[in-house]
């Protein structure tokens, strides 16, 4: 046999070994889909017959979340002081893992773990028409991800709240406040977490069918009496700070009921009532 000819032979057996393999792999992935489906559907069979209903197409499995380690970044949150108070800002470390800066155009206090709060001077560079997005882009320039949850409007007094959000998803206890008083904004207060680094700490999130059956059981542990579940959002929470102002985030699902909104840790399965929700 000539060599081309067998060599197209080779190449033909090998396409039809990658096919057969192509289709085996879909056919199992398929059967995986179709397991999760079922285990899925017979968990909020299980809750619906203790008295909890679910809206399936509110929820939402943690995929990709690990617990985090995210280490305190203080040249960053200097440029977050720079860049609210200009470039003609002092500094200045007050003890207890908390930093002042100053400058004419107001005072920035950063604390460990990520609390801050900002009083600003009157200045044309805070004035604005439209709020939301006058805050929306200062957070970007800041470097901050955030999705706008809230706005309310009290007399001349604008609120607006945002939530942090890392590789997409919320981080659920690092949120801020913007506060405009007759289209100038004044003041920020809350949580950033300026680090944009992060080391993976060991921990698998749970399936979504066992997590709503941690979440039944713990809830009933609890005595809280819901009805209707309506939405798992995944996201993370800041559950520890080290020593350095570093903080441990865990990837957690923000459970929202009838009654109330809990964090489930999407590792332990731990419940906790979400305050402030």
């Amino acid at each position: 046999m000539e060599w081309r000819k067998l060599k197209n032979l080779i190449i033909l057996i090998l396409l039809v070994v990658n096919g057969f393999l192509l289709v085996l792999v879909a056919a199992r992935s398929q059967e995986a889909a179709q397991y999760e489906r079922s285990a899925l559907e017979h968990t909020v069979q299980v809750l619906e017959r203790g008295g909890i209903q679910v809206d399936l197409s509110a929820l939402s499995p943690a995929v990709g979340l690990s617990p985090l380690s995210v280490d305190r970044d203080l040249e960053q949150e200097e440029k977050l002081a720079r860049a609210l108070l200009g470039e003609d800002v002092q500094g200045d470390r007050q003890g207890g893992g908390v930093y002042l800066y100053r400058s004419a155009l107001g005072e920035v206090s950063l604390r460990s773990g990520g609390e801050l709060t900002a009083e600003l001077a009157p200045a044309s560079r805070w004035e604005t028409s439209r709020p939301e997005d006058h805050a929306a882009a200062l957070l970007k320039d800041l470097g901050v991800d955030a999705a706008l949850d809230s706005a309310s409007e009290d007399g001349g007094q604008t609120t607006l709240r945002f939530t942090q959000r890392r590789d997409g998803w919320p981080v659920f206890s690092c949120r801020v406040e913007l506060v405009y008083r007759e289209g100038r904004l004044c003041s920020l207060s809350g949580a950033l977490l300026m680090s944009a680094g992060g080391t993976e700490e060991p921990g698998q999130a749970l399936t979504l069918p066992t997590a709503l059956l941690r979440f039944s059981e713990e809830i009933a542990s609890t005595g809280d009496v819901c009805t209707y579940l309506r939405s798992m959002e995944p996201g993370w929470r800041r559950t520890a700070q080290s020593v350095s102002g570093g903080v441990q985030l865990t990837p957690a699902w923000l459970v929202t009921t009838d009654a109330a909104s809990y964090y489930l840790d999407c590792v332990t399965g731990s419940l906790t009532r979400a305050s402030g929700q």
